[in-house]
């Protein structure tokens, strides 16, 4: 409590006891009350309008001016009203008043136990005749002395003169559009604050927290004690007073005043009325045939470059995989495959012809440092780590790279997972290394197509204008496969010889250079889509998973 809180509870405590006192009686309580008079406060003689005041420290200003003699800790100290009550504990203390006027106080404090209050609550001067002067009354001007009266009425006269049919003026009743307002106003002050999310549930499983064993909200108890005006009647924990709360919230817990009178019964009456908006949707029914597999089975190889030889026994080779004519560079070649990657780590070959990088030692792979008899191509998968470094100053890690793509879906390659899964298609064309990767835009030009250079990861060095580890940022040019273990995916990956790759750079202008699109032989011009343009890369892979591929063929997934 305040210092004023304290005080004022020692004046009202005073006042109460001198009321219900011997010692005070309704000549006390009217000598002692205050009248305005001419504009000026007066004490006593009933003349003017009489004057009461909220608090008693108004009312009784002038106890606050003297002091007493007081025994702290065996000293005499000069203490006022104010710094008695100040040192009162309000739970261990009260007035007595004896018959002769004497205001003392009872409490267990050594220091105030029957200290007598009189000569600081009431100041009397004697007069030079003998008479006394009451300069400072008793603390009971706020009280009102009651008298009873009675009027005696003559019945016959008061007929006579006056009217006795009497005609009460009612107001007119409020607007039925008044009455609505009104009735929402006076709901919006009586229900209790709305319930947050994070409450219902803060382990944010998209389900309400109950308590173990039962249907109750973990929240409900805390909820009422803060809230609710049927705990407040009920108990003495409540955390809000009764002419403070709201309305109950369910019926269960409501005490029988209010059993009737809670947010769930409010919301029971008001059921009927909503059943189109309340009406769950109707579960559409899946007319979709579901797939069923034509081919018995699959062959299962545990890691990549563990596979299986394929070869001609009627000859030296399959038709058109001679290694001397190499007529798969003239007229092209499609490999498809469906595959299912089991893990995050494995990498390796999915499919090759010969080796077209025999040779290749690390140096600058546009110059064609591999051995002048390799040849071939291959189809392989790689994988990033999000932390693995990618030897550029600029883009530390590959994790930094992912974010600064603009318009390819590598952009999204760690969203969910620490590593992301490529694949791409290499061919060793005439001496001429080319892959499937494809231009993008990110933050620099690293990006951009330009020539044919191969990527690689960075164990491998190479360089593009002395930068270390730009031309590495193609790599996120390559087929990204999505992490899912339990997906299969249709890879399909060609070689078209009549793509005219290395004039399509020279053709290419600035946004060429930075659209996967243009590449993918899909745009010959800005903004113009085509199936084939016969502009970009000779070598493509294009994927597409099983659950796609079924949904895109109408069966139910």
């Amino acid at each position: 409590m305040t210092p004023q809180e304290k005080l004022e509870l020692l004046l009202d405590r005073i006042a109460e006891a001198l009321i219900v006192s011997e010692y005070v009686d309704t000549t006390k309580v009217t000598d002692s009350q205050k009248f305005i008079l001419n504009g000026q406060l007066q004490q006593g003689g009933g003349v003017g309008v009489l004057a009461l005041f909220q608090k008693d420290i108004k009312a009784n200003q002038e106890d606050l001016i003297n002091s007493a003699t007081v025994i702290v800790d065996e000293s005499n100290v000069q203490q006022n009203l104010q710094e008695i009550a100040n040192n009162l504990i309000p739970a261990q203390y009260s007035i007595n008043v004896s018959t002769e006027g004497i205001i003392s106080i009872s409490t267990e404090s050594e220091s105030y136990n029957g200290f007598d209050l009189t000569p600081l609550l009431t100041t009397i001067d004697t007069n030079e005749d003998g008479t006394s002067t009451v300069l400072n009354p008793v603390n009971v001007s706020q009280f009102i002395p009651l008298s009873q009266q009675q009027s005696n009425v003559d019945i016959d006269k008061a007929n006579e003169f006056l009217d006795t049919n009497i005609f009460e003026l009612l107001p007119t009743g409020d607007t039925r559009q008044a009455r609505i307002i009104r009735f929402f106003q006076e709901l919006n002050a009586l229900l209790p604050p709305s319930i947050d999310d994070s409450d219902w549930d803060s382990d944010n499983d998209g389900r309400v927290n109950r308590e173990p064993g039962t249907d109750n909200w973990e929240g409900a108890n805390q909820y009422n004690q803060d809230n609710s005006i049927s705990y407040a009647q009920d108990n003495e924990d409540g955390n809000i007073d009764e002419e403070d709360a709201f309305i109950h919230r369910l019926t269960d817990t409501a005490n029988d005043t209010n059993s009737t009178r809670t947010i769930e019964e409010i919301y029971n009456r008001v059921v009927p009325y909503l059943r189109d908006i309340l009406e769950e949707d109707i579960d559409l029914e899946d007319g979709r045939p579901e797939y069923r597999n034509q081919s018995s089975g699959y062959l299962q190889f545990r890691n990549p470059n563990q596979g299986i030889i394929v070869r001609n026994t009627n000859q030296d080779f399959i038709e058109g995989l001679n290694p001397e004519t190499k007529e798969y560079l003239t007229t092209g070649f499609t490999i498809t495959m469906w595959v299912r990657f089991l893990d995050k780590v494995s990498e390796g070959t999915l499919f090759n012809f010969g080796n077209p990088i025999r040779g290749f030692n690390g140096g600058n792979y546009s110059n064609g440092y591999v051995d002048d008899d390799a040849f071939g191509f291959t189809l392989e998968t790689f994988v990033l780590n999000k932390d693995d470094e990618t030897g550029n100053t600029n883009y530390p890690t590959w994790g930094d790279v992912s974010p600064t793509i603009t318009n390819y879906n590598s952009a999204n390659a760690f969203d969910n997972s620490n590593t992301a899964r490529f694949v791409r298609l290499m061919i060793n064309d005439n001496g001429q290394l080319r892959d499937s990767t494809v231009g993008f835009e990110m933050g620099t030009n690293y990006g951009q197509k330009l020539n044919t250079t191969i990527p690689f990861k960075p164990e491998i060095i190479q360089e593009d204008n002395g930068v270390p580890g730009s031309y590495t940022m193609r790599l996120f040019g390559s087929t990204l496969i999505p992490e899912d273990f339990n997906e299969w995916y249709f890879i399909c990956a060609s070689f078209n010889p009549l793509i005219p790759e290395d004039s399509s750079h020279a053709e290419a202008s600035d946004w060429s250079e930075f659209t996967p699109e243009y590449w993918l032989n899909h745009m010959p011009t800005e903004d113009t889509y085509v199936s084939n343009s016969n502009l970009g890369n000779k070598c493509k892979v294009e994927i597409i998973s099983r659950s796609d591929l079924l949904r895109a063929r109408g069966f139910k997934v």
